[in-house]
């Protein structure tokens, strides 16, 4: 049975112009490819009410499905509903929807704000649609159809989009008879794409049930896992775990786990705790773990240690070795780890000192040069590692961050592997 065609339209000038990055997109293709719709088209438009009206009656011609995200606001600037009213209903005046009327009231007193009387635009709906209501904000959606294609108008805020789309518009397009799909997202981190395809091995080829592909993103490539018809769930959970061990340790995690998570969950299941010392990062790594709520049980703080002054006054690191070695060196940044410990006196302890750039690069040392050093007060010592990061400053100290909280859960968990970026 042929799927039924999708298309997706994305309503912004700041879209159109690049200001602003169009990840709804992919948000929208990816959930409605999984309940069995095929995806045939992306187009994105200015805030121009005839291009809107254009686009909608174009795809809606070609497809079972649209949904368009944007152009909803109170402005006169937000353009999608009088297009979709020109489409639908010939532009005949708009009506007040009582409800849409009444959640935009009840959000505003809710918030102890006034509702400035713009605001009422939201509340307005072509005669012949229907609105889909917002629980997190003051910009109803709208469901219409044109011809024989059910169209879906939805606000841009990925907060408020998602959750419309995932109560609302999925139930009512799922094709009937489409098979149950069940998907795992596996984490990993310290490996390139293509080598992790190597050790997935055959579970990646072409056709294979439950299918099996990678994503990259932010220096951390996913295994995707997508099973579909009878016994799914179990399906895909079973091969999630065959594919965590088939690329272990650089596993980390499956679904809403970070680095920061995995490695915070590690402290916690041995009683330790933890503390950083950042050089070049800046207070990255810190700010990664304390990203995760309820973190503070393990997570005890510590220190940005930019200059050597601070790395010897805040940590102890002698004023010799920085002249003998340099601040970007396996010394400094054991003697970093080593004092964090004693200074906190918690059990395990991250350095990060290294040259992110674009200047500071000195013979031998290139930029991104980062030495990361993890130690483990309970076994009285630790180990520095070399790495030389690619890319601009804002990737470099990223990827260093992301490489020492790797680092430090492998050393709890007794693993080891060598990461992509390592150098001699």
């Amino acid at each position: 049975m042929t799927a039924p065609r999708a298309a997706i339209l994305s309503v912004g000038d700041e879209l159109v112009l690049g200001t602003t990055l169009d990840t709804n997109s992919r948000t929208l293709s990816l959930a409605l490819r999984d309940i069995g719709l095929d995806v045939v088209e992306h187009r994105t438009v200015a805030d121009d009410r005839g291009a809107i009206a254009a686009a909608l009656r174009d795809l809606a011609a070609r497809s079972a499905v649209v949904v368009s995200t944007g152009g909803l606001g109170p402005t006169d600037d937000d353009l999608t509903r009088d297009a979709l009213n020109d489409v639908i209903d010939g532009g005949a005046a708009q009506v007040e929807d009582p409800v849409a009327r009444a959640d935009l009231e009840a959000w505003f007193a809710g918030r102890g704000r006034a509702m400035a009387a713009i605001n009422l635009r939201q509340a307005l709906r072509p005669r012949s649609a229907r609105i889909v209501r917002n629980p997190g904000g003051t910009a109803p959606g709208l469901a219409a159809t044109v011809g024989a294609c059910r169209v879906f108008c939805l606000p841009g805020p990925p907060r408020e989009m998602i959750p419309m789309l995932e109560s609302d518009v999925l139930p009512a397009v799922r094709p009937a008879g489409a098979p149950a799909i069940a998907k795992r997202t596996v984490g990993t981190f310290g490996i390139g794409e293509s080598a992790l395809a190597e050790m997935l091995g055959t579970r990646m080829a072409r056709g294979r049930e439950p299918a099996v592909g990678t994503t990259a993103s932010g220096s951390v490539v996913s295994v995707q896992v997508v099973a579909r018809g009878a016994d799914a769930a179990r399906r895909v959970a079973a091969e999630a775990a065959e594919c965590r061990a088939a690329v272990r340790p650089y596993d980390f995690g499956e679904e809403d786990d970070t680095l920061a998570s995995a490695l915070l969950a590690e402290c916690r299941a041995r009683g330790r705790t933890l503390v950083v010392a950042e050089s070049c990062t800046g207070g990255l790594v810190g700010g990664m773990l304390t990203a995760v709520a309820g973190s503070s049980d393990v997570f005890a703080g510590g220190w940005i240690t930019y200059s050597n002054e601070m790395k010897s006054r805040e940590v102890g690191v002698d004023a010799a070795l920085l002249a003998a070695h340099g601040a970007v060196s396996a010394e400094v940044a054991l003697a970093m780890a080593a004092g964090a410990c004693r200074a906190s006196g918690a059990g395990v302890s991250i350095a990060i000192t290294g040259i992110a750039g674009p200047g500071g690069a000195v013979p031998g040392k290139p930029v991104g040069t980062v030495w990361i050093a993890v130690h483990d007060a309970a076994a009285g010592g630790g180990r520095a590692r070399r790495f030389e990061f690619p890319g601009p400053r804002d990737i470099i100290r990223d990827r260093a961050a992301k490489t020492a909280l790797q680092l430090a859960r492998w050393m709890l968990r007794g693993e080891d592997a060598s990461i992509i970026w390592e150098r001699a």
